[in-house]
């Protein structure tokens, strides 16, 4: 979904200094186990306790990519696991950057 116009949200994910976001997104995504009868059809789904939930920023201008920092994984923290930065001369340069956090369900 994209951000609305003035004070998009970064869904915790931050902005890089120097650079303008202009499109934001949030997705989340649960595997889901299943049980299938002699048939075939489904008797039984219940979801992994796996969630992970991915967000992208993207924009105008510098993307920061050298104060990306390593580091592992924390349950339900949002880590930077993509930056990108593209220049040409006609315009000003143009960045996206995605984070993964994973956690449990509750």
């Amino acid at each position: 979904m994209p951000a609305t116009f003035g004070a998009p949200s970064t869904f915790g994910l931050s902005a890089p200094e120097g650079g303008y976001v202009q499109e934001s997104s949030s997705d989340s995504s649960v595997d889901v186990a299943t049980i299938r009868n002699n048939l075939g059809i489904t008797v039984k789904a219940v979801p992994k306790p796996l969630v992970t939930k991915t967000v992208t920023i993207k924009g105008k201008g510098d993307a920061a990519l050298a104060s990306v920092a390593a580091g592992s994984f924390t349950a339900g923290t949002l880590r930077v696991t993509s930056a990108k930065q593209a220049e040409s001369n006609d315009d000003f340069p143009d960045f996206e950057i995605t984070g993964t956090a994973y956690s449990n369900l509750a």
